[in-house]
């Protein structure tokens, strides 16, 4: 691959930053720009071009403070990379190998982050697939960057992705079974809280397919039962995230960040929707008047009744 001190077109490799299951990251220098980037070059190079520019577009399109910033994709010398932004800091996963347990407070605010940004994903008709504490990036600042868009797909027009993927501890049920939607976020996004609060996730097992099961029937050992200083509203909320049927959980994060303010007492800003369709609601319970004459409901301020032409 890269080699410490190669000059990879305008970019100087520093050194090696980890390697995975799809590719292997360099920190590296722009020569140009002078500013350290990231680097992530897929192992399969074999590929297609247009396959290999599917995550980069996939994460070029999203611009949120939440979610690692997709820099450039290039290719030089018949080998083919992304440039994205450099994070200072440490992955949750080895947060949570040296720390084993998170401050509640802590969790929670590493938990609104990474709601907020899978948020703006969905908005964005994008599911991650493979949310999980080494794919989430905490900065020296406390910023939650969530990067590896490898797995991710558009859930353009289609109720579901069908590829069969993501990391079995964190996996929604139906995810297993190839019908992953914008829920299975939601289900991930459980199991990295539980996780944060209780020490592991909250089903572990080293053979996928008895994760598959426990999660099917919902066998699920609620997160206040092996640590009680978790609150009985935050309980619930993670059990929500976890709900076997997907009908039964939250169906975006904004419901979690809502739900969460709830329970903290703070005033939880509406999302454009949330504003459109409580007004709606608005000017429907305002509306309770009724027609003297044909008793239907009468528009808000209207002087003469709309169905049958009595003045009001």
């Amino acid at each position: 691959m890269f080699l410490q001190g190669q000059k990879v077109g305008k970019y100087e490799i520093i050194r090696s930053l980890g390697s995975g299951g799809f590719g292997s990251v360099f920190l590296a220098k722009d020569t140009w720009l002078d500013i350290k980037v990231a680097i992530k070059v897929p192992h399969k190079q074999s590929q297609e071009l247009f396959k290999l520019l599917k995550e980069p577009r996939l994460q070029a399109a999203l611009n949120h403070p939440n979610i690692v910033r997709m820099i450039a994709a290039e290719k030089e010398d018949k080998t083919f990379f992304m440039v994205m932004e450099y994070i200072r800091g440490k992955t949750l996963e080895k947060i949570l190998g040296k720390e084993k347990v998170l401050d509640i407070e802590q969790a929670l605010d590493y938990i609104k982050q990474l709601s907020a940004g899978v948020d703006h994903a969905h908005k964005n008709k994008i599911i991650h697939r493979d949310l999980r504490p080494s794919n989430i990036m905490i900065s020296e600042e406390g910023t939650v960057k969530i990067t590896d868009f490898g797995t991710s797909a558009w859930l353009q027009n289609v109720p579901y992705a069908s590829t069969r993927i993501g990391s079995p501890p964190y996996m929604a049920p139906e995810q297993f079974q190839g019908k992953a939607t914008f829920a299975s976020d939601i289900y991930s996004i459980g199991c990295i809280l539980y996780e944060m609060i209780v020490g592991r996730p909250p089903i572990y097992d080293p053979d996928p397919f008895k994760i598959l099961e426990k999660a099917q029937e919902g066998r699920i050992t609620p997160p206040r039962l092996k640590n009680m200083k978790i609150p009985k509203e935050l309980d619930e909320i993670i059990m929500t995230c976890l709900a076997a049927k997907v009908e039964d959980r939250y169906q975006r994060p904004f419901e979690i960040l809502r739900a969460l303010s709830e329970i903290r007492g703070e005033k939880h800003h509406k999302s454009e929707l949330e504003d459109i369709l409580s007004r709606i609601r608005a000017r429907e319970q305002a509306s309770t008047e009724c027609c003297w004459n044909c008793r239907r409901s009468l528009p808000l301020r209207a002087k003469a009744c709309p169905y049958c032409g009595e003045s009001i």
